[in-house]
């Protein structure tokens, strides 16, 4: 059983509970003693984000029956990425999933068909409500609120429980990346292990602990790299990262500091747009931008990659990775995906349930390692070859639809 700082993931089915189901047509808020099943969802007052069960697998539509299933926040019209997960690391095997606030102390919980044990409970730190007491709502900033309800039903005050204080991989204008030092609450981005699966990887991302106004990227807990100091708009080792906002003037980058919190934070001063920062499974920070001011919506893409092998970045083949030299390694090699198999040679298996950057780890510290691959389809494990393994170029695909990828150590010239 998995469990996080911010996150304590239970399972229980209450069958002692009646609930109603959430209305038919589309509403931003969930009340106690509703139910929110699988193919229902909570839309944003004025549908810029959605809330509800998702597979992650991205050569597929969110939406629909395949298991596994999680519970997560996507942008309205861009269904195809979450932003915001709920169950990352405990997916309901099916599509009996419902979400639903429990009446007795108010908290978020995710049950369903067969689970005889514990719910899945969401917002474990707040502090118990009287009975229909609270009610859950979509905001349009993505934010998931749990709130207290006046009279008429209707949710008030500030928030007993927010998603934006348990960033995931994204972080969306107006969340923070820093510490409250009342709380000791920690806002971080962890990378999914895999594009097709949302658990914890091998990635954070946060506030520099020494008081710089930078970013630090740390893999597996060592420092991977960082954006530099953050000058006049822009990170010195990332200028990346804000080059669309100077000519644009769309965001505005702070970092703030006072006696309760540090933190590093943006927000769309020059709208409608809708942004994402994003740290995906290699270490890198993309800047996602639907510039919506014109007639003729347009995406933006600003990345800050991650210290790259000299000659090895967005325009080409190789893996963007760095890794140590060693005596084997002079670092003016990378891996580069081909599509095909291996024959002959040494295979092994590793990495556990590690994504592919921990493969390029693995087989980069093995000197006879010369290739690797996922060894599942969700992209996790490795499979690995040694010096004598030869490599078939083939596009045939698989009974998944997908197509076998093979990463071959090259020289970089």
């Amino acid at each position: 059983m998995s469990s996080s700082a911010f996150f304590f993931l239970f399972f229980i089915i209450s069958s002692s509970i009646s609930f109603s189901h959430v209305l038919s047509n589309e509403t931003d808020t969930l009340k106690s003693g509703q139910l929110l099943r699988d193919w229902e969802q909570l839309v944003s007052r004025s549908k810029v984000f959605r809330l509800g069960f998702f597979n992650p697998n991205p050569d597929t539509v969110h939406l629909g029956p395949a298991g596994p299933r999680y519970l997560g926040i996507w942008f309205d019209h861009i269904p195809f990425y979450s932003v915001w997960v709920a169950n990352r690391e405990d997916p309901i095997p099916d599509s009996s999933g419902a979400l639903s606030i429990d009446p007795n102390d108010g908290k978020l919980k995710l049950t369903h068909r067969g689970n005889q044990q514990h719910p899945v409970i969401i917002n474990p730190s707040q502090k118990n409500t009287s009975n229909n007491d609270v009610a859950l709502t979509l905001l349009d900033s993505g934010n998931l609120v749990v709130r207290r309800e006046n009279s008429r039903g209707i949710p008030f005050g500030s928030a007993l429980w927010q998603s934006f204080d348990y960033p995931h991989n994204m972080l969306l204008p107006g969340m923070k990346l820093g510490m409250n030092f009342r709380t000791g609450q920690t806002w971080e981005l962890t990378s999914w292990v895999s594009n097709k699966l949302p658990s914890p990887g091998a990635f954070k991302v946060g506030l520099d602990p020494s008081g710089i106004d930078q970013l630090v990227v740390r893999r597996r807990g060592e420092i991977y790299w960082s954006t530099g100091v953050f000058q006049n708009g822009s990170f010195q080792n990332a200028t990346s990262l804000t080059g669309f906002t100077k000519d644009s003037g769309i965001y505005e980058f702070k970092f703030v500091r006072n006696p309760e919190e540090r933190y590093f934070t943006y927000r769309i001063k020059d709208g409608p747009a809708l942004s994402r920062m994003d740290l995906d499974t290699l270490g890198q920070i993309t800047l996602f931008t639907l510039d919506q001011r014109e007639t003729i919506s347009s995406w933006i893409f600003d990345t800050a990659g991650s210290p790259c092998p000299v000659g090895v970045g967005n325009e080409s083949a190789g893996v963007c990775l760095a890794e140590k030299a060693s005596a084997c390694r002079s670092g003016k090699e990378a891996f580069v995906a081909k599509r095909g198999y291996m024959v002959n040679g040494e295979e092994s298996f590793g990495g556990g349930g590690g994504g592919l950057s921990d493969c390029h780890g693995e087989c980069w510290k093995d000197c006879d390692c010369i290739a690797y691959q996922a060894a599942s389809y969700d992209e996790t494990g490795c499979r690995l070859w040694s010096n004598g393994s030869k490599f078939v170029a083939d596009d045939f695909i698989g009974s998944e639809g997908v197509v076998d990828l093979v990463y071959l150590l090259q020289s970089l010239h």
